[in-house]
């Protein structure tokens, strides 16, 4: 998954599961839909969301707006020498969707310019421009995905104690 914005890690803790968990819970509030504004907390914790058995479904919280902002859900599994982490970092549903719709009329369009371009016998360079959008708005995605997905990864790590087994 090198080239989507989507991310499955492994992490393996010395810690046991309950220790885990108690630290996710301690790093976690409750999420809520607005978290802007002029009387907004400063002192908030570092994650949103919530621990159900030994699951969790958790996201960042910044002080600004990433629509690429990863969704990590995870478990956590007991193995003899500690606990193992599977972790899966994935776009919101909403924005995948957007994604789709956006990406998939310009490059319709992309396509449509490009086989009328070779049809005509003179070469127009703006025939290439809803494919460049379409390859600037992959490299910004990209971009923004990776840039929260590794300072989550590093707070996750952190967090557990523990240290990458795959990505």
């Amino acid at each position: 998954m090198k080239y989507l914005p989507a991310e499955d890690i492994t992490f393996q803790s010395k810690l046991k599961a309950a220790a885990l968990l108690q630290r996710l819970e301690d790093s976690i509030e409750p999420e809520r839909a607005f978290r802007f504004g002029l009387f907004q907390r400063r002192e908030t914790k570092p994650y949103q969301g919530k621990v159900v058995g030994n699951s969790f479904n958790i996201s960042r919280i910044i002080s600004y707006r990433n629509s690429f902002l990863p969704r990590i859900s995870g478990n956590i599994e007991t193995t003899f020498s500690g606990s193992l982490i599977r972790v899966k970092m994935r776009l919101h549903v909403a924005v995948i969707v957007f994604m789709c719709i956006w990406g998939g009329i310009m490059g319709s369009v992309g396509f449509l310019f490009l086989s009328q371009a070779f049809a005509s016998t003179d070469f127009d360079p703006m025939t290439l421009m809803p494919l460049g959008m379409l390859m600037v708005f992959y490299v910004v995605i990209m971009l923004a995905f990776k840039y929260e997905s590794k300072q989550s990864k590093a707070d996750l790590q952190n967090l557990f104690e523990a240290e990458i087994m795959e990505e």
